[in-house]
């Protein structure tokens, strides 16, 4: 069993432990009352965020809760609004993924004073006082891409970081780690950094203008696959794609193809939809006053070309029939 094979089975043994200790204490078993939950997720504008609460909801399904899934779309005022009318309505938890660490703490605070339980993922708030935390080791995926953009061009040569929301954690810790990463290779230059706030199009503006003072680059770390994206369709439009190595973050369907058709070189696959099962079922624990994990750390995978199939197999048995679409 290779690493990924194990890291995977572990996962998989968790998600179903959570998932199946979790079945029936939120139905109509015992005349318990339902778990209601809501999730203040920060976009479904982003293929990421769509596998996380299918995931969700998937794990809601197993075990009974009601889940209301409330759409930010990257706003922090949509989303503190959000946050306020699901507190009046008592849920049994509240379950954020803030558009921005500060809003996020807000939120938090929110919670904490309606003395509803809160859990946040992906990316943690500033302030207030959580029950539980789940997110991705964010630096370490920062330095294994960093590693995988430097291998796939020979250990030197220029490139180039697209970061981020440079407000949420996430942004923060996966520059840490790719710059961290990249000064073990002391012929790579980063010739440019510049945000592109985990957006597809605007990576592609972002790029454009990078490739017109910096056209001799090697290679592209992109801090999410959507952005990874944008720069391929920015190197396309010169005829660098393939050519000029783009590494991303979190391994959504698009990604994959991409790898598969030699336009991207890799990515740090974060499973979103597993994902969403872990944060699902630790809610159902916290929403039913069990005591969990503060902060739960799940592992990422970088894949290439010849990882694809193993990692597409992986998600087909945790459940997601989505995001290996069209890929053989």
């Amino acid at each position: 069993m290779n690493t990924w094979k194990k890291t995977a089975a572990l996962t998989a043994a968790l998600a179903m432990t959570t998932t199946l200790g979790a079945c029936g204490r939120g139905g109509d078993a015992g005349g318990e009352k339902d778990v209601k939950a809501t999730l203040v997720i920060s976009t479904l504008n982003n293929p990421f965020f769509v596998s996380v609460v299918d995931g969700a909801k998937e794990a809601a399904k197993d075990s009974g809760v009601d889940l209301d899934v409330q759409n930010a779309n990257n706003s922090d005022q949509t989303a503190l609004n959000a946050t306020t009318t699901a507190l009046t309505k008592k849920p049994s938890v509240l379950i954020i993924d803030p558009v921005g660490s500060e809003s996020g703490g807000t939120m938090t605070k929110a919670a904490n004073k309606a003395g509803v339980p809160v859990v946040a993922f992906d990316r943690a708030p500033d302030s207030g006082d959580l029950d539980s935390f789940i997110g991705y080791d964010a630096v370490q995926a920062g330095k294994e891409a960093a590693k995988s953009l430097a291998e796939s061009i020979g250990e030197k040569g220029k490139v180039v970081e697209i970061q981020g929301i440079l407000g949420t954690n996430v942004a923060q810790d996966r520059s840490k780690g790719f710059n961290e990463g990249i000064k073990a290779y002391p012929d790579i230059e980063v010739v440019a950094q510049q945000a592109a706030d985990f957006d597809r199009g605007k990576a592609l503006d972002v790029m454009t203008n990078v490739l017109q003072g910096n056209s001799d680059i090697d290679g592209v770390y992109a801090a999410n696959d959507e952005m990874a994206l944008g720069v391929v369709a920015a190197l396309k439009a010169r005829n660098l794609a393939g050519q000029v190595k783009v590494v991303g973050n979190d391994g959504i369907g698009d990604a994959l193809k991409a790898i598969e058709a030699g336009t991207m070189y890799s990515t740090h696959a974060e499973s979103p939809f597993v994902l969403g099962k872990e944060v699902l079922g630790i809610s159902l624990k916290v929403a039913e006053g069990e005591k969990v994990e503060k902060n739960t750390v799940l592992q990422g995978r970088l894949v290439t070309k010849d990882q694809v199939a193993d990692f597409c197999e992986f998600l087909t048995d945790e459940g997601d029939t989505d995001t290996c679409k069209g890929i053989s």
